[in-house]
């Protein structure tokens, strides 16, 4: 009985030393484990309900941490050193609210010089020659926000003319003096070289009547129709434009106009640029055969490149009459080329 007593003694003593060895064991496995895989381990043997919050609050500890961070975005580069802000982040600045730091300063008076190159069928000839308008009037940019400009417009001189010396439209300047002003809209943007590029959408023009839909609504053909008045005081509705020369007329009619300009600031800080233009007209009266049809311009046949606008800053303090009186001055290649819609 003794020995038994003594063997199981031994016996459990060597189970007890084996386990302190397995224990021991496991401890230095574990210390040389990361300390974030302990205390994974550790979190495991946790009642996980209970310590929900811990992680929660573990997790918003290291929002900020730096190493954290580093270890999440570790990217290599061969030159970190030639690594700018540009290569990292691809901001869209035309997005941003703040832009107009990016632009000089549009506001102020200038006066713009628009053509329309085109083609008409002359009265009398019967036959399409060249044709033009020629338009200077006095803007107002009073507003500028993120590269959009404000304006009112008001019209100083509109003359136009044909490639013939027989027959040639009269335009009085009552016919400039009776459009009023117009307020429009300038959008300025860089374009693919770094220039600062001019634009002003499609904009709608009715003269002498109301139209409700100025894109769509055909013009008025009778004189009494109640969306025509009397814009110039000529004492009949409409707008009075004459035929001088070999033969001698007049018409009132109503016109609508539409433009698109886009051009581009120059290193002066002057706009020029190319005007994209369509006319239609429609005769209400006329005292000869040769206008019942009218003589509308249009853009069909003529080179783009030849309708053109320009924009220059003036003295805030020139009114419509001095802007129309220095337009040789200010535009004389044009009115060389126009030496009869300058007078």
């Amino acid at each position: 009985m003794e020995v038994v007593r003594r063997f199981r003694n031994h016996y459990l003593l060597y189970c007890y030393l084996l386990f302190l060895c397995i224990i021991g064991s496991c401890n230095l496995k574990n210390s040389h484990q990361d300390p974030e895989e302990r205390e994974g381990f550790e979190d495991i043997d946790e009642d996980f309900d209970e310590n929900n919050d811990e992680f929660a609050d573990f997790d918003a500890a290291n929002t900020g941490n730096d190493a954290v961070v580093d270890e999440k975005n570790d990217v290599e580069y061969e030159d970190e050193e030639s690594l700018s802000d540009d290569d990292v982040y691809d901001v869209d600045y035309s997005e941003t609210e703040d832009l107009d730091h990016d632009f000089p300063d549009m506001t102020g008076t200038w006066a713009n010089l628009t053509i329309f190159k085109g083609s008409a069928k002359v009265p009398l000839l019967g036959s399409t020659l060249p044709a033009w308008a020629v338009m200077v009037s006095k803007v107002d940019i009073y507003s500028q926000e993120n590269g959009t400009l404000k304006a009112h417009t008001e019209m100083c001189r509109l003359k136009a003319g044909t490639a013939t010396d027989l027959v040639y439209p009269y335009l009085p300047d009552s016919y400039a003096e009776s459009l009023g002003n117009v307020d429009k809209t300038f959008y300025l943007s860089y374009g693919e070289n770094g220039e600062i590029r001019f634009r002003q959408d499609k904009l709608w023009e009715v003269r002498s009547c109301t139209l409700e839909d100025p894109e769509n609504d055909p013009l008025p053909t009778d004189i009494n129709d109640e969306r025509v008045f009397d814009a110039d005081n000529s004492g009949m509705n409409g707008l009075y434009m004459g035929m001088v020369g070999k033969a001698n007329g007049r018409a009132e009619i109503v016109q609508k106009v539409s433009t698109i300009l886009d051009g581009e600031l120059d290193e002066n800080g002057e706009v020029y640029g190319i005007t994209t233009w369509f006319e239609a007209q429609s005769v209400l009266w006329t005292d000869t055969f040769l206008l019942e049809n009218g003589a509308p311009t249009s853009p069909v046949g003529a080179d783009p490149s030849e309708s053109v606008f320009i924009f220059k800053r003036i003295d805030p303090s020139w009114d419509c009459l001095t802007v129309k009186e220095k337009s040789v001055e200010l535009f004389p290649e044009q009115a060389a080329l126009y030496p009869k819609e300058f007078q």
